[in-house]
């Protein structure tokens, strides 16, 4: 799994900052690159992920995830924060529970330890939360936008073009120049097809940068990945 991930990473930081060159220097920069570069990966591609693979779709769905909020929290609180100090990002690192959860969750599957029933049913009914709960929030952050205000952004469009298409596109054709295919392809290229991470808002707010820009970017990305998700999902299974 990590070597499947990896080659996605590096694509998406050139890409991003490529294509952001000729705005380096204006204030909103570093939140428009997060937004491009960090995807909502859990709450729009694990319900897609556990429809088309079920748990073993997941599996190497949380395995991504866990990559990806090691990256969130060091290059990308770097890039949104402007300094960087190892101790906060070391505790940041240590304390999210997802990553926790995950390493626990592999280390019970790898070494196939029986899980009393006792506990492993509500973990069971909690896990199948996920789905149902992640449609409930991406509908309420756009039940509460104004998409016909967010649409006069010139730059949300960059982050569209970025984002939704040129990521995903050279992610694609990366695996196929590499010759990675199987399940485990699939699901990371799905995950990398998602929209605009929610936490980008928070960012902003956080570190005092656009926050229309930044909501406007992970509510305009989410209504074209309904789209896209789905379009990107019947490719990979003619194509991979």
């Amino acid at each position: 799994m990590p070597y499947t991930t990896m080659p996605c990473r590096t694509p998406r930081l050139v890409i991003t900052f490529l294509l952001t060159l000729r705005i380096g220097k204006e204030k909103n920069t570093p939140i428009l690159r997060f937004a491009c570069i960090f995807s909502n990966a859990a709450y729009m591609g694990f319900p897609l992920i556990q429809a088309l693979f079920g748990a073993e779709g997941l599996l190497y769905a949380s395995a991504y995830v866990t990559v990806f909020n090691i990256l969130l929290w060091t290059v990308g609180y770097a890039m949104v924060s402007g300094k960087v100090r190892p101790g906060e990002v070391l505790h940041s690192i240590l304390t999210t529970p997802v990553l926790w959860s995950v390493l626990l969750g592999l280390t019970l599957y790898l070494c196939r330890v029986n899980v009393p029933e006792l506990i492993r049913q509500p973990l069971q009914l909690v896990g199948n939360m996920n789905t149902p709960l992640s449609m409930i929030i991406t509908g309420m952050l756009i039940a509460v936008s104004k998409p016909e205000k967010l649409l006069g952004n010139r730059e949300i469009y960059r982050i569209i073009l970025i984002r939704m298409l040129f990521i995903p596109l050279v992610s694609f054709l990366l695996f196929r120049l590499l010759s990675v295919q199987g399940m485990v392809a699939e699901v990371v290229l799905l995950l990398e097809a998602c929209p605009c991470a929610a936490i980008t808002s928070v960012f902003a707010v956080q570190f005092g940068y656009d926050e229309d820009l930044a909501a406007g970017s992970v509510v305009i990305t989410t209504f074209i990945s309904i789209v896209v998700l789905p379009l990107c999902a019947m490719a990979l299974t003619m194509m991979m």
